[in-house]
């Protein structure tokens, strides 16, 4: 009697376990999902710092002859290596575009310059992203003020090229970028020739083409 009474308790705690299991819930640990704020939306001024290496690809001598009415233009192939520091200011747009300006140091072989240009970036996808980066395009335009006595003061620049915007920490973006850079120089004519032209008669311009590959962090 006392085995039969016995068994059937066991069998009834059986059963109140396993009625008991089918109620307990099973939790699956879910993957947690973060947005990363690349854009800042609520700032609409951005203030960065930064600097690029500039490798010389090809040079352009053009020399305009004025009273003679006609134009020679030559390659070089500089072997000259550079770099640029640079300081800027943009202003958002929307989610997409920044407009600004950018100003700084270029150091180059052949002389320093002070660049100050305008800038435009499109940057591509959402403003906040599971990721954290998100791909641009860029364009710069503007004129350069040379420091040397080799030439004239005053100069151009233009660029294009594209590049990577991410988060190295939670509120440290940066900007990695690549392009094409071609820079305007004037440079002095050679009074010391034997073939001498005076300053009115010729329209010397050198056009350099740069690779550029920099980096900009955003302090701002």
């Amino acid at each position: 009697m006392k085995k039969l009474m016995m068994l059937l308790v066991l069998l009834s705690m059986c059963g109140t376990m396993a009625q008991a299991q089918n109620y307990i819930p099973k939790y699956k640990r879910k993957k947690e999902v973060r947005d990363y704020d690349l854009a800042k939306p609520n700032r609409k001024i951005e203030i960065s710092i930064g600097g690029s290496y500039n490798m010389a690809m090809g040079q352009l001598d053009r020399i305009k002859y004025t009273k003679q009415g006609y134009t020679t233009k030559y390659d070089v192939n500089p072997e000259i290596m550079g770099g640029s520091l640079l300081v800027g200011a943009s202003y958002k747009l929307g989610d997409h575009i920044t407009t600004g300006l950018e100003t700084g140091v270029l150091f180059q072989d052949n002389g320093y310059a002070m660049p100050l240009y305008g800038t435009f970036n499109y940057y591509y996808g959402k403003p906040t992203m599971q990721q954290r980066y998100r791909w641009f395009n860029y364009a710069h335009l503007g004129p350069q003020i040379y420091m040397s006595n080799r030439a004239k003061t005053m100069g151009a620049m233009a660029a294009v090229g594209g590049g990577l915007r991410f988060l190295a920490r939670k509120t440290v973006r940066f900007d990695l970028f690549a392009g094409y850079q071609i820079n305007m120089r004037r440079p002095e004519i050679n009074h010391a020739g034997a073939y001498d032209l005076p300053d009115n008669c010729a329209n010397f311009k050198q056009y350099m083409h740069v690779i550029e590959v920099g980096l900009k962090m955003y302090i701002f």
